[in-house]
């Protein structure tokens, strides 16, 4: 990964950065390039956010049945789904590259903590003063952005 100027990000308008967050990315130019990255990660739990449409939505709860979910209407056809997953649960890479090549916002925090909000007022909220990492997508899974971390 490395540092990447602020003003090079296609997908900011859902992204609300605090001062002085240094924002860190990595080209993915296929899905190998993706799942590299993701064996790299530490983390216990990862939070999954995704926006997305109500047709889409229904075969995203599909997909996540027996685990614990919830759906926020956004908008007329616009919903914010987001789920908790322990690491052991699943080999989950395939699944969010999936999910980041068909839908613009995509979302993950990585050992998120229970009593916050990443998620207000339309846009991700990158709260990292726990050693939360946040990542989001660049559109069509191009590539991927990171804050925070220890």
């Amino acid at each position: 990964m490395e540092i990447t100027a602020i003003s090079s990000i296609g997908n900011l308008d859902m992204i609300a950065l605090k001062p002085h967050q240094v924002v860190m990315s990595c080209e993915l130019e296929e899905a190998e390039s993706f799942y590299r990255f993701w064996e790299g990660l530490a983390y216990d739990r990862i939070m999954i956010q995704v926006i997305t449409t109500g047709s889409f939505i229904e075969d995203l709860s599909e997909y996540f049945e027996g685990y614990a979910y919830k759906v926020i209407k956004l908008a007329k056809r616009e919903f914010h789904f987001q789920s908790i997953l322990q690491r052991a649960d699943w080999d989950i890479a395939g699944l969010l590259f999936l999910l980041a090549s068909i839908n613009d916002d995509v979302f993950l925090i990585t050992d998120p903590q229970p009593d916050k909000s990443y998620f207000s007022e339309g846009k991700l909220q990158c709260l990292t003063d726990s050693g939360e990492r946040i990542m989001w997508f660049e559109y069509d899974a191009a590539e991927i952005y990171m804050v925070g971390g220890n």
